[in-house]
Parts: C-alpha cells; structure tokens; sequence
C-alpha cells in the first residue's frame, strides 16, 4: 500500500477571486502532509479574497487572502494573510501579495549582481510607467504628470497610455529604461505589493511610494527593503523636491550604478523567512482536529453581526448585478465615441 494512501483527507475550496496563483502556492505545501480532496459543496476550509461574497455561504474554517489594501474582518474569517503588520494570536500572518509572484521576487533578489556601465548604457528609456487602474490616491498621478514635464516617462499600462497600447511584456519594458515610477493605489503601513518588486526585478531603479514601513527591518516590523536600492518618495516633503532629486540622478551615471548594485533585501534570506512562516502557519491551521480550528465566534452578537454583515454583503452584489449592464453599455458608447474621434483625426 502507498504511502500517500495514508494521508488524511481535507476538502478545500477557492472561491471570490482566490486566483491560480494563491492556488498553486496553497496546495503544493497542504499536499505534501495530506490529500486534498476540492470540493465545491461541503469544503472543510474555504480560502477566500476580496472579490465576492461566495465565501459566506460556506460555514467552516475561512481563510482570508488579500492581494488589496484591506484590513481582514476577524469576524467573517477564522485566519488571514495580509499586509498589515499585526499580531493577532494563530489567526494572522503577514505575507505580501509580491511573495506570490515568485520569478519576480527571485530576479528582485539577484538584481543587484551583474550591475555594469553596459547594461546602464542599453537602457534606452528614460522612465516607465504602468498602470490599468485610475481609481488611486491622486498622488501618484500628479508625481506622473510632473515626472513626464521634466523628461518623457513612457506609460505603458490601460491607464495613461502614451506609447499607442498596452504592453505585451512588463518585465521586457521597464528592463528597457532606467527608471520605474511604480506607485502603489494607496499607502498604508505595510501595503507592499509586485509593484516595486518588478521594477527591481528589471534592473531599473524603483521610484517607490506605497509602505511608509518598507526600509524597516523585518525584525523591527518593516517590509526589509534596502533604502539604498530604490528613491523612496515618502522621503522628500513636496513633489518638486522629489523631481529635484531623480533629476539629479537621471544625470549622473555613477549614482544610478551605485543605487542599482545595491541588494534590494535587507536579509540574503528574505524569502527563506517568509516561505518557511507562510508553510508553519497554513500547516498550524489544517493540521489541527477540525472542530478545534475555529476561532471566529458563531453563537450570540458574533452570529448577529455576520448575518447582518451577509445582509449587506447580498445587496451590493444585487445592485451590482443591476448596474452592469449599464456599464458596459457606457463603455461600448465610450469606445465608439473614441473610434469616431480618431477616424475624424484622420481625415
């Protein structure tokens, strides 16, 4: 008889959003202790994001993962992985979305080897820009617009298109210049998402704003970024003197190889720690007797407050469901409208 014969069974489930990625990250480590059974109707843990409401239809062990800038609601999920830097009992891990992008995170912690006047000098670009969401902190496209008035920075992204489309390769593009203007939709202590660390990955030099706790030390309670390896735009008091000073770096070859040679991880083991928390903390919840992994209170005002919680839930995805048709009516006519313009240009 094999021995994975032996494994004990869990049924789990993805639902709202809860991508591939998280998927493929999950079940490989749950996998090598047990046999997963994926089960849509009766899940013993339902892993869950932001995205949906399908999670409160499932009354077992809810595991909350976001790739957004949400604080998790401890009352609907018995564990969560997040960005913020909390400590909550076996219910919480910190664990960046930017972890889940591995062949970014492993180029990001090389990016500093190989560094030289000739990888400098076949950056033909100035600065890049990538973004498909418009609906951010208004910071991020003011420090944009002002970027672009001192020298052209070429946004390749749905949002603030100037380059005539989007880009088919993200990481072929930023290798392609020096700069990377990669500013999260909001800030946060410790909201730090792919965004810088794809920049970095590129070998360009990161123009970060986002985690006001990043250049912290991970033992302290920061993100464990190298201050030294990217310009930290919560570091300069107005948008002028931030311009100020990527110009003056724009025009000096040595700093840009100094800022590029530095490593972009504080610890040479950065990932190593994060892996190996993220594998004890999904392990601590699924290893346990099944009825003893619920932390999330089911009886008296706890149970009030989810149900009305699923009230609520419902009613935004009704209005949701209503309102769909008229925005997609709205961006057939906005795209019309736009084709009709630019037939008109070329006449």
């Amino acid at each position: 008889m094999s021995k994975e014969k032996w494994k004990q069974e869990k049924r789990v489930h993805f639902v709202d959003c809860c991508d591939d990625g998280i998927r493929d990250k999950v079940c490989p480590i749950l996998e090598q202790h047990f046999t997963l059974i994926f089960d849509s109707v009766n899940p013993e843990y339902v892993f869950y994001s932001a995205y949906g409401e399908e999670h409160l239809a499932y009354d077992c062990i809810r595991i909350f993962i976001t790739g957004e800038n949400i604080t998790p609601n401890f009352t609907i999920c018995d564990y969560a992985i997040g960005f913020d830097h909390l400590h909550f009992l076996d219910r919480y891990l910190r664990y960046p979305l930017y972890l889940f992008y591995e062949q970014d995170v492993k180029r990001a912690s090389q990016k500093h080897k190989d560094i030289d006047e000739k990888l400098l000098a076949s950056k033909s670009r100035f600065c890049n820009f990538v973004v498909s969401n418009g609906n951010a902190d208004p910071y991020r496209e003011q420090v944009f617009y002002a970027l672009n008035a001192y020298k052209r920075v070429d946004s390749g992204g749905r949002y603030l298109n100037n380059i005539g489309g989007s880009v088919a390769d993200k990481f072929a593009f930023q290798s392609e210049c020096r700069f990377s203007l990669c500013f999260e939709n909001s800030s946060t202590p410790g909201y730090l998402t792919e965004k810088l660390i794809q920049a970095a990955a590129a070998q360009t030099i990161p123009i970060y704003w986002g985690d006001t706790l990043a250049t912290k030390p991970l033992f302290d309670g920061g993100g464990g970024i190298n201050a030294k390896a990217f310009i930290n735009a919560h570091s300069f008091s107005s948008l002028e003197s931030l311009i100020a000073h990527i110009a003056e770096i724009e025009a000096d070859k040595t700093k840009q190889l100094a800022i590029l040679q530095e490593p972009l991880f504080l610890d040479s083991n950065h990932i190593e720690l994060f892996e190996k928390q993220f594998e004890q903390f999904l392990l601590s919840i699924v290893s346990q007797p099944y009825e003893r992994s619920f932390r999330r209170g089911r009886v008296m005002w706890q149970s009030f407050v989810e149900q009305r919680y699923k009230r609520a839930m419902h009613l935004l995805a009704l209005e949701d469901r209503i309102k769909a048709p008229y925005r997609k009516l709205r961006q057939f006519l906005r795209a019309f409208w736009d084709s009709l313009k630019e037939k008109r240009s070329h006449t």
